[in-house]
């Protein structure tokens, strides 16, 4: 047991002052494995492997696998430095941002991890997620990064197109078809509410907030026989094999 707790102790991604739901270091052994930290969540949701750091640390190893600095958005991975308020004041903080709004001419982040504060659910297999807003401003500040994959890492092709067939049924709101993976791209026509699709494959383009969840994915679907492409976080099915983010 004492393994375990100084495991949980050396990587704790929040400060305690924030996180004042911690999970306890007391937890079993049989039941550790459902509790992550902040970096084993970020990734196993974006399917990187080996080492790559304390939260603090991954501003290094992320380049090398395929990801450069981007501009706060949803579905990007943010890296706070220890000094950053509410980060862990030894080994920083990361996860993935959720939300963004403005007030005041600031930008603020709302952040999807483990073991941080807040309401905790289940995902990828951690019961520690949970959405924490930080209540300060990200504009202009050194100790916090943004991250988006820019390129595949080493022999991971994954930006290529997916060909694979599947259905899958558009939102009871109806659904836009577009030119191309992007909310940007033009509206080339519109399926129904609740409309039965048939698609032939998929590839990541734009991150849109899901429908149901409101979290990031940032898949397209295409419809099949075309060029066209409709969002996945407005379809009622997933694509086989797939994950939401890249």
């Amino acid at each position: 047991m004492l393994k375990l707790v100084k495991s949980l102790v050396l990587t704790t991604c929040l400060s305690l002052p924030i996180a004042a739901s911690i999970v306890s270091v007391t937890v079993a052994p049989g039941q550790a494995a459902d509790y992550c930290q902040c970096v084993e969540y970020v990734k196993r949701q974006f399917g990187l492997q080996g080492a790559v750091g304390n939260a603090k640390d991954m501003i290094y190893s992320l380049p090398n696998l395929g990801f450069g600095r981007t501009t706060p958005q949803v579905g990007a991975i943010v890296i706070m430095q220890p000094s950053f308020p509410g980060a862990d004041g030894t080994y920083g903080h990361v996860g993935i941002v959720d939300g963004i709004r403005s007030a005041n001419g600031k930008t603020y982040i709302t952040v999807r991890a483990a073991n941080q504060a807040g309401n905790r659910f289940v995902e990828a297999n951690c019961t520690d997620v949970s959405l924490w807003s930080p209540g300060t401003a990200v504009d202009g500040r050194s100790d916090i990064s943004f991250w988006k994959r820019n390129a595949p890492p080493p022999g991971v092709g994954t930006m290529d197109f997916h060909a694979v067939n599947f259905s899958a049924s558009a939102a009871s709101t109806g659904v836009n078809i577009r030119s191309g993976r992007s909310v940007n791209a033009s509206i080339v026509g519109r399926f129904a509410p609740n409309q039965g699709i048939n698609f032939d494959g998929w590839q990541f383009g734009d991150t849109v907030p899901d429908l149901w969840t409101n979290a990031p994915d940032a898949r397209w679907y295409r419809v099949a026989g075309t060029n066209n492409w409709v969002s996945s976080a407005v379809i009622n099915g997933n694509a086989p094999g797939s994950r939401p983010l890249p």
